[in-house]
């Protein structure tokens, strides 16, 4: 379920068939091994762990012992403990290594702080469900207390062997009562080490932390670093927005090329983005080193012959795109936004309204549905980055919204990512079958947890590498103005013929 580049459903190893090239981590030829329901791969589980563990020590400046103690022989956890534990899970804490090999005050990742003591894994036992299931939850992995409060930590299923990340304990019950965001440890210790493959998180000395930490926009968890957005991140928007503009190109030339056989046409002329003019780069909306600035200035060269970049979704007016929901930054009325630069949602894409729509937005029996995602009521329809800047503990401002001028989800067909139907409340989240309702703002978006990291908008890359899909399966039509369809085609996702082609596979 994590992963950016590939997906956890894609293909399960034989176990029998030896480690395969690549182990522990997780790759195309190194998949994830089924060894039954049960069951767990606590060979891969511990070293995952162990990778991750001697990662810190060394960026810490230390060394691993030659004879480093497991948790099980450094712990000696009692039988009450002991007998209470799955023995797959025996077996993991046997051979994951102790954490008291990390200098003071280290912490196992940005998230985790380290294997809970034995007598922690069941000591909130009682919040984790609302069910009486003694031993079926345990909390693993202490949470790192990055936000400084209410945070939870890893929690393990002894029952599907499945574990979730859940950052907030005032979720726990919320999320141990349903499958959403639950998946193999191993999925979520591998997903933190791609983190720090491609740069998201990287170790910093004593001396470096105690001089970022003065960042509000950095998240430094000792010796942890995580940023808002790598080199990677644009590079991958960047690619994806490349791959949808070329495949509409591609089909707009064939139906050119068709039309030319029969009565010869002008070849339709090219036109610049509106980020093509440094008129649209306002400081306060773009600050320089934003993702969503370095975004739109490696996309600034494409010219483009048609508008609609999806069904209903076009590109803005230079004088559109100016028309952002938050410009003032100096007297802004709203405690949450305007309060310093990028702290903004920006709309990238515009978004069509019909007349129905437009009619629902003023019947006051039926109000257009309000979107809090965005820090604003009635926020008007379209595609926006939120936010522009973010300050931690919020480390993704490369995430993204659809905003649509209807809404969908009742049907309950639409899913997040994790599996979750739209529009569920707190409350609905307690129910064992909630209702799916309405909601303008689910699609494309994770959940209410993606059991790997703290919560966070879809990155923009993922939703337009779906786009570039729809249109290259043949999904979405296209003509000369773009895809076509117009927004009403999004509707699609709360069907039970089309809702896959809109759902976006679980990440971190």
């Amino acid at each position: 379920m994590a992963f950016s580049g590939h997906d956890l459903l894609l293909s399960i190893n034989d176990p029998s068939s030896g480690l395969p090239p690549g182990f522990p981590r997780i790759t195309p030829s190194s998949p994830l091994r089924d060894f039954g329901p049960g069951s767990m791969d606590y060979e891969r589980c511990a070293a995952l762990h162990n990778e991750l563990l001697i990662k810190v020590v060394r960026a810490l400046g230390g060394e691993m012992p030659s004879a480093p103690l497991s948790w099980w022989e450094a712990r000696a956890p009692p039988d009450e403990v002991a007998n209470a534990l799955h023995p797959s899970l025996v077996e993991f804490l046997k051979r994951a290594l102790d954490e008291d090999v990390m200098p003071t005050m280290g912490f196992l990742f940005v998230f985790l702080g380290a294997l809970k003591f034995p007598e922690g894994f069941f000591r909130d036992e009682e919040s984790y469900s609302i069910y009486d299931e003694a031993g079926r939850f345990l909390k693993l992995y202490e949470s790192s207390h990055f936000r400084l409060g209410d945070d939870e930590g890893l929690l393990f299923d002894q029952e599907t062997m499945k574990a979730s990340f859940i950052e907030d304990w005032n979720d726990t019950r919320m999320v141990t009562r349903h499958e959403w965001s639950w998946m193999p440890l191993e999925v979520i210790l591998d997903s933190y080490l791609q983190m720090v493959d491609e740069g998201k998180v990287e170790l910093v000395s004593k001396e470096q932390a105690a001089l970022l930490d003065r960042d509000p926009k950095i998240g430094v968890v000792e010796p942890w670093l995580i940023h808002q957005y790598t080199k990677i991140d644009v590079e991958r928007a960047a690619t994806a927005f490349k791959r949808l503009t070329d495949a509409i190109e591609s089909r707009i030339a064939m139906q050119t090329g068709d039309r030319d056989k029969t009565q010869p046409q002008p070849q339709p002329a090219l036109t610049a983005l509106p980020w093509h003019d440094p008129a649209t780069y306002n400081a306060d909306i773009l600050p320089p080193s934003s993702f969503a600035h370095k975004f739109l200035r490696a996309i600034s060269g494409t010219k483009v012959s048609f508008r609609y970049i999806a069904p209903g979704i076009r590109f803005p007016t230079i004088p559109e795109f100016a028309d952002q929901p938050i410009t003032d930054f100096v007297t802004s009325p709203r405690r949450n936004l305007g309060q310093f630069p990028g702290n903004c949602p920006l709309r990238l894409f515009q978004a069509d309204t019909t007349e129905a729509d437009a009619a629902r937005n003023g019947d006051e029996k039926h109000p257009m549905p309000r979107d809090r995602h965005l820090g604003l009521d009635n926020v008007a329809p379209g595609f926006y980055i939120d936010r522009v800047v973010q300050r931690r503990p919020q480390f993704w401002s490369n995430g993204c919204h659809l905003i649509l001028p209807f809404t969908i989800g009742r049907h309950g067909y639409a899913r997040k990512s994790n599996g979750e139907p739209f529009g569920l409340t707190d409350c609905d989240h307690l129910d064992e079958n909630p209702k799916p309702r309405d909601a303008r703002g689910d699609l494309y978006q994770a959940g209410m947890t993606n059991g790997i990291t703290n919560s966070h908008s879809v990155t923009i890359d993922k939703v337009l590498d779906n786009w570039a899909e729809r249109v290259e399966k043949g999904d979405w039509e296209v003509d000369e103005h773009g895809v076509k369809g117009g927004i009403e085609k999004f509707r699609e996702a709360d069907t039970e013929e089309h809702w896959r082609e809109y759902w976006i596979p679980p990440s971190w």
